[in-house]
């Protein structure tokens, strides 16, 4: 049986600003500039990786000849 988490309760609220303050610090240090944050990331997840402590799942490949998506918009009325 799962335990049910209160997202309108004091401590996760905490853990949210926590969180958001970090990542606000990070971005200051990066000069809010996307391609450094993006980098510091990359970074931060491959020593994370490396050490060895975490589980990470890697993506799938990409499909050799990904399918068209068709929208309602490409159909004409009859």
């Amino acid at each position: 049986m799962s335990k049910k988490i209160d997202l309108r309760s004091t401590e996760v609220n905490e853990v949210v600003k926590e969180v958001r303050e970090m990542r606000m610090k990070i971005s200051e240090k990066c000069g809010h500039d996307p391609d450094k944050i993006f980098a510091y990331y990359q970074k931060a997840g491959e020593r994370l990786r490396k050490s060895g402590k975490y589980k990470f799942v890697d993506p799938e490949p990409p499909t050799e000849n990904p399918t068209p998506i068709e929208s309602s918009e490409d159909k004409v009325a009859d």
